[in-house]
């Protein structure tokens, strides 16, 4: 019987405290050196929304019958923590990399076409802005980071310019700089880009895609010496001044001119989102998400596409589950779906084992972005033009917690990333926010 279950639950705590000598006085004083924590419910391997009763009859559950819930402690709603000084314009992508060294860094990209490198701040502190360099002469529209080593971050951003640049990040000295300009690739705004992550393989791989649906893939350039091999990327040394330091004679630096080893017509119309697949160690899959309403798994070595999925509306961003290729993505109804992108073997062209599964529609616009946590496969973080920063249990088709992301009604939240135990998020406001978050 679940509910006598549910009694002796109660009862033990009871016993045992009787058996202990304990009497209800000390249980209240106890209660005001421990607090309290909340626990979620299993049933059926979903998150319990609703009356015991009810949940099992919805899942087609006998009450005749004992049922197994599991329970463990609930996860706490974000908690805003700090934000950055306002910024001279909106904050149109981040991303986070974590080094050992030297701690947590941010990277934003503006509609100022600036990339700015921050450090997490604290209750009592603000973000403290490490360094800033201005990367494109339009707004940045997507920004991907990796680490290099112990000391180095590679930083990638594509822009409105149509212009696709990587900088590498000093975490020693704070400094970030120009490493390579990569053309030929694309003739519109650059909508996306992904760097090919630590230890996939010894050559990084980037992949970029444009509004026109284009995508093309390129082989990044050594940070020790920022040259790669000629022949199979075609790339050429073009040497350029260096006017950082005005107070100083001008300096030749060695920029490297990369040219994509692959270029694919891979949608119909804007690529507004990518993700390298988990199946394999080496960057030879990648999965893309468009405004023409479809999903694709792409092979790269053979440009040839494996899975394609088509859904019924525009997909804005998209976010692979860090163990598996399960992909959220955003939408403009409001809506947020899963997809199981998983494919059993390389090449086949096969349908997916789940077409698309929507969570219930709880933003009130646009959902801007989606990334999952790179930690519980279970969860995932949401932005939106309605404002707000939602966290998601995709065993639950509602949001565990909705809070405020920007500072004034009417301003949008445009983009977020996971960090260690945080979530950042940027938006219309100018200001990124730090909100702490057990995850």
């Amino acid at each position: 019987d679940c509910h006598g279950d549910g009694r002796r639950l109660f009862h033990s705590a009871e016993a045992e405290n009787a058996e202990c000598g304990r009497s209800d006085d000390d249980d209240d004083d106890d209660e005001g050196k421990l607090p309290a924590i909340p626990f979620d419910f299993l049933l059926n391997d979903k998150l319990l929304r609703m009356g015991l009763e009810s949940a099992a009859r919805k899942e087609g559950l006998s009450l005749e019958h004992a049922l197994e819930l599991h329970y463990f402690p609930a996860r706490l709603p974000p908690k805003m923590e700090s934000e950055s000084e306002a910024l001279p314009d909106w904050i149109s992508t981040m991303d986070y990399t974590f080094n050992a060294s030297s701690g947590d860094i941010l990277f934003t990209g503006g509609c100022d076409g600036m990339i700015r490198a921050f450090s997490p701040g604290s209750v009592k502190n603000k973000f403290q802005q490490m360094n800033a360099i201005a990367a494109h002469t339009g707004p940045i529209k997507c920004l991907s980071s990796t680490l290099d080593g112990d000391q180095r971050v590679l930083v990638a951003t594509g822009s409105m310019d149509q212009t696709l640049v990587t900088h590498t990040y000093d975490c020693d000295g704070n400094s970030l700089s120009l490493h390579a300009v990569y053309s030929g690739g694309h003739s519109n705004s650059i909508s996306s880009v992904t760097l090919s992550k630590p230890g996939s393989s010894d050559q990084k791989v980037m992949a970029s895609a444009d509004w026109d649906g284009g995508l093309a893939i390129w082989k990044v350039p050594n940070l020790e010496n920022a040259s790669i091999d000629e022949e199979a990327t075609e790339s050429s040394k073009k040497r350029q001044k260096n006017n950082a330091d005005t107070s100083s004679s001008p300096e030749e630096i060695s920029i490297t001119e990369v040219k994509p080893i692959r270029s694919i017509k891979a949608h119909a119309s804007n690529i507004s989102g990518m993700s390298w697949s988990s199946s394999d160690s080496s960057p030879s899959k990648l999965i893309t998400g468009s405004w023409d309403h479809s999903l694709k798994v792409w092979d790269i070595e053979r440009a040839d596409c494996i899975l394609a999925l088509n859904g019924s509306r525009v997909v804005t961003a998209i976010s692979r589950s860090f163990n598996s290729d399960v992909v959220a993505t955003a939408h403009p109804d409001c809506a947020v779906r899963l997809w199981d992108m998983r494919t059993n073997g390389v090449g086949d062209k096969q349908s997916s084992q789940i077409s698309d599964r929507t969570l219930r529609q709880s933003h009130k616009s646009w959902v801007s972005d989606v990334k999952w946590s790179p930690t519980d496969p279970f969860v995932m973080a949401t932005t939106g033009h309605d404002g707000t920063l939602k966290v998601w249990d995709i065993r639950s088709s509602l949001p565990l917690h909705t809070v405020r992301a920007v500072s004034k009604k009417g301003e949008k939240a445009l983009c977020l990333a996971f960090g260690d135990g945080i979530i950042y998020s940027g938006g219309s406001d100018c200001v990124v926010k730090q909100f702490a978050c057990k995850i």
